[in-house]
């Protein structure tokens, strides 16, 4: 199982204790698992920018962090002048779309979009898109 995480919108205290508890459950229940974190929120999903995370990290330390370890930003997959005026999709392209395909490629079961209303406003026009291109 592969799992993402992404944080976005402004920076809260609750993001880094969010992040260390999610890995920490994954890799305590499933021995497959396999985490990475987008840099930068969408901007690192539409960009293609990742790390990967240590099952042998002490999660815990990010509890007592504010912000986020992984970076954020503010960017609406729906605003397509802004995301290509900014250099993270192309004259062409859309953004739910390459999203979309950065997940596939990525082989994502599991994205968790962690955040405030904006983030997960987009995480579900994602997710909508992400049905229609998959039944499509």
């Amino acid at each position: 199982m592969k799992v993402a995480l992404l944080t976005s919108g402004g920076i809260a205290p609750c993001l880094s204790a969010s992040i260390g508890r999610l890995a920490e459950r994954y890799y305590s229940r499933y021995s497959d698992v396999q985490i990475i974190g987008y840099l930068n929120g969408y901007k690192g999903l539409l960009l293609g920018e990742s790390i990967s995370m240590n099952d042998n990290s002490d999660f815990s330390r990010l509890y007592v962090l504010g912000g986020t370890p992984i970076g954020n930003s503010r960017v609406k997959l729906t605003n397509d002048e802004d995301c290509i005026k900014n250099g993270y999709i192309q004259q062409n392209q859309n953004a739910l779309e390459v999203a979309a395909r950065q997940l596939i490629n990525d082989k994502i079961d599991i994205l968790h979009t962690i955040g405030g209303d904006d983030t997960n406003t987009t995480a579900g026009d994602l997710l909508k898109y992400l049905k229609k291109i998959i039944i499509s």
